[in-house]
């Protein structure tokens, strides 16, 4: 049995956490287990998890609140780790801190680096020159280079890398079946939200500048002074979700915006939605609107999203340069009954089985 080291996730729930996490619980694991090392502090919040599943976490300092101790501590990690480990799978959005590369070449890991994002334009043309110079070691030192789409490969390695096929997509796949839509389920969820009567439209995802939440609060005040029956979810946490409830209360919608926080009845949930919206400012291939499209989901995206996230007929994408006006029509043009759509997200390769069989043959080139 391989046990495989992991570095990059934070420390909460996110799109790539939970890419890692559906691997690990697919996978045979008397081949294959997971030791995580979050970079985001001393907490992961699915560590109970990872050590019912055979794997460890490892915790190191925070690198955003003291780098250089941070570092220190990895490296004492991936020193004493080597022993026992020889893959190193990097989850990554982009290549703003070489370190642990440096590092784990030094300590002559076999490297995986697996990009997630696309290209933050908020970030200055430093930093961005900084990730382009950098991804120049990081692609040399690498034995594989996986993406969750083409345009993130693009932004993470280099439109010709991708051009070239040195750049692999690997789907950010789901239990599939997990998510199949249940009628009978969804009054059960709207009865106990007491929502049975509303247009709801839900929401999943960190508290962060990148999912906008300032952008959807705007939008739902829009679509809530045409029609009052209406409910936005909220799920998920983060440092800006103070601020986004005091917007909330100012506008007079506390009554009409449910904060439902971390939860683990996603597909439930999205079962009882209407129509999922996700104005991202940026995204890879986002795991939730692949979620939410296995759920049945009618989905609105901006279009910063990549267009390779659309896998059913039920996506359509909005420029956030767009008037709010239009973000509305859309969004009340688009809500349908939920689809029975799991059978065809599978076929289209995002079934976390066929994945996970194939990132084990991949592992297996390497040990």
């Amino acid at each position: 049995m391989e046990r495989v080291l992991v570095y990059g996730l934070g420390t909460s729930i996110g799109g790539m956490e939970e890419y890692v996490m559906n691997l690990f619980r697919a996978i045979d694991r008397s081949r294959y287990v997971f030791d995580i090392i979050p970079h985001g502090g001393k907490f992961f919040y699915a560590e109970h998890e990872v050590k019912q599943l055979g794997g460890k976490v490892y915790k190191i300092t925070a690198q955003n609140k003291h780098p250089l101790q941070s570092m220190n501590e990895l490296n004492r990690y991936f020193k004493a780790l080597r022993a026992s480990h020889t893959i190193l799978y990097f989850q990554t959005c982009g290549f703003y801190n070489l370190v642990p590369f440096l590092l784990a070449k030094k300590y002559r890991y076999t490297i995986i680096t697996h990009g997630h994002n696309t290209r933050n334009r908020e970030r200055s043309f430093l930093v961005e020159l900084m990730h382009g110079i950098n991804r120049l070691y990081v692609r040399r030192i690498s034995m594989y280079c996986f993406a969750c789409s083409r345009a993130a490969g693009a932004w993470i390695f280099g439109k010709r890398y991708v051009r070239q096929n040195k750049v692999q997509i690997i789907n950010n796949a789901i239990d599939c079946e997990k998510f199949r839509f249940r009628e009978d389920v969804r009054q059960i969820v709207r009865r106990q939200l007491t929502i049975e009567n509303d247009l709801v439209i839900g929401h999943v995802g960190r508290f962060a500048d990148q999912k906008n939440h300032d952008f959807l609060i705007d939008l739902f005040h829009a679509i809530h002074k045409r029609h009052e029956q209406t409910r936005l979810l909220l799920i998920g946490e983060g440092e800006l979700r103070p601020m986004i409830e005091k917007k909330v209360n100012d506008l007079g919608l506390d009554q009409d915006v449910l904060f439902l926080g971390k939860r683990d009845d996603i597909p439930e949930l999205m079962w009882a939605m209407d129509v999922f919206v996700l104005p991202s400012r940026f995204e890879g291939l986002p795991v939730v609107a692949v979620e939410a499209q296995a759920a049945g989901l009618p989905l609105v995206l901006s279009d910063t999203i990549s267009s390779e996230t659309k896998i059913t007929d039920r996506v359509r994408f909005c420029s956030l340069k767009k008037p709010l006006t239009e973000w509305e029509e859309m969004v009340l043009s688009i809500i349908d009954k939920h689809k029975d759509t799991a059978g065809e997200l599978k076929t289209s390769g995002f079934d976390v089985q066929d994945q996970t069989r194939r990132l084990m043959q991949l592992f297996d080139q390497l040990t």
